[in-house]
């Protein structure tokens, strides 16, 4: 079955859906959290809808092997009242969500859901999503985001590069409402591609003194790459951004 690139979906039935690949960030209709890959956007240029792939092809249920007997049933809204976190990103649940039916349930974003387990860069460099991180996370330096949810994580095959999805997805919302992605109003890809690399903080290789320029040098263009990979798994695989930075990035 081919790609199907015109939808009509429920949560916006007056109009048609495109599959687009903006180039600039948007916010999903569906889940409320940002979008940079490809996305079903809305047919009318006045009128700015988007929904996540993930989104707009949600199924009534779904399972995840890291809670593979937690059967998880699609929400437009959580039925629990009170603010609500994801599991796995540790953002506000605010729209279309996933949730078991435990007492105290498990929350999932669909775009969650349906994150790679294996990241691979050209030369061979290979992350994998874990449910618990093995050591702290190189950004933040806890096992546990920043509002206290333990979240899923990327750690690379020799296990010195731990980084939450939570972290990443930080970086890059808050240079998006700073407003790094736009430039009077227009979208750069160079300028981007400096934004991405900014959002990365250098704090978190503060090398010991005996280690060698080189080696330092080494470390980071590693500990970049992986970020670069794990943005480009979070924000889907657009033709336009996250791409080209990858591609850039890689050959440095």
């Amino acid at each position: 079955m081919g790609l199907i690139t015109k939808i009509k979906h429920s949560s916006h039935s007056e109009h048609f859906l495109l599959l687009k690949y903006p180039r600039e960030p948007y916010e999903c209709n569906g889940c409320r959290v940002l979008g940079l890959g490809p996305c079903y956007e809305c047919e009318h240029e006045d009128c700015s809808f988007y929904l996540h792939e993930e989104c707009a092809n949600a199924t009534p249920s779904a399972l995840h092997s890291f809670n593979s007997k937690c059967s998880l049933r699609f929400h437009s809204r959580a039925p629990q009242r009170g603010r609500r976190f994801c599991d796995a990103c540790g953002q506000d649940v605010l729209g279309f969500v996933y949730q078991c039916k435990y007492k105290k349930p498990h929350d999932y974003h669909p775009s969650c859901l349906k994150l790679q387990h294996t990241l691979t860069a050209g030369d061979g460099t290979r992350l994998h999503l874990r449910k618990k991180l093995p050591s702290k996370c190189l950004n933040c330096g806890s096992r546990k985001t920043s509002n206290k949810i333990e979240g899923w994580s990327y750690v690379s095959s020799c296990g010195h590069y731990c980084y939450h999805v939570a972290c990443v997805k930080d970086m890059i919302l808050k240079k998006w409402k700073e407003g790094y992605f736009l430039q009077d109003g227009n979208v750069n890809e160079t300028d981007n591609y400096l934004t991405l690399q900014s959002a990365i903080p250098s704090r978190e290789l503060e090398l010991p003194s005996r280690k060698s320029s080189s080696k330092a040098r080494n470390i980071w263009r590693k500990a970049k790459k992986a970020i670069m990979l794990i943005i480009s798994a979070l924000f889907g695989d657009p033709t336009t951004l996250i791409s080209v930075l990858v591609q850039q990035l890689l050959s440095d």
